[in-house]
């Protein structure tokens, strides 16, 4: 954990521009379905959204808060599943709905568009960014882990148990939880892939050191990304 916060001590992300602090035009709403409940995000500006916090309630019929949680959207942490909101577009996210006889409210607190410019108070929009440079932390522990294994040759097994005994010793040293959650992020999908067998064209097993070497490649790629996110475009 000293190596992951030492890299982020030398990692200080670049200020985002001045954030606006009218009102959003992105909306957001909680719905109830078969799956225990789903947020939805609707971007009707003709700006690309790729990341948003969002801060989601439970109140009574008095608009008393019984719950409360922020919850965040990041297309560069998380590419597959929460991909940039185009215009005119919407996003739906499960978001499970922890209370029955309460009305769940979703509201924005902060948005960083892909032209660079942004919204919401300056702490918010520095969380969007810190997160990013957590994530950047945890994707170069998690290569330097996979190139340690293709150097030694090391075995899926045993590289499975290395990984999963990494992430539990980060997350009982992080201190913060945003940290902790971008840890495991990584950590899990890091692990997902290695659980999984990649194939060759021709329906031939690849061979670890092949697929050690393209999930090497595949988070080198995202680590780029993320890099290049933390420093929003001139308008």
């Amino acid at each position: 954990m000293k190596l992951v916060l030492g890299i982020l001590a030398a990692m200080l992300p670049v200020c985002a521009q001045r954030a606006d602090m009218g009102k959003t035009p992105i909306t957001a709403s909680a719905v109830r379905d078969a799956g225990g409940g789903s947020v939805v995000i609707r971007n009707p500006t003709e700006r690309t959204v790729v990341a948003l916090a969002f801060i989601y309630t439970m109140r009574t019929a008095d608009y008393s808060v019984v719950y409360a949680a922020n919850g965040y959207y990041d297309s560069l942490i998380d590419p597959i599943s929460q991909p940039p909101i185009k215009p005119g577009q919407e996003a739906r996210f499960p978001y499970r709905i922890p209370y029955n006889d309460t009305n769940p409210v979703v509201g924005i607190d902060a948005v960083l568009f892909s032209d660079g410019s942004t919204f919401g108070e300056p702490n918010v929009v520095r969380t969007l960014y810190d997160r990013r440079n957590f994530t950047i932390a945890a994707i170069g522990k998690s290569i330097a882990d996979l190139k340690e294994a293709l150097k030694n040759g090391t075995g899926r097994q045993q590289l499975l148990n290395q990984l999963q005994q990494s992430m539990s010793m980060e997350l009982s040293g992080a201190s913060d939880q945003d940290l902790a959650s971008c840890i495991q992020a990584v950590r899990m999908q890091v692990i997902s892939a290695m659980f999984s067998v990649s194939r060759r064209p021709d329906g031939s097993p690849a061979p670890m050191a092949e697929m050690l070497q393209s999930e090497i490649d595949a988070l080198s790629a995202r680590r780029d990304a993320l890099k290049a996110g933390l420093t929003p475009r001139p308008r």
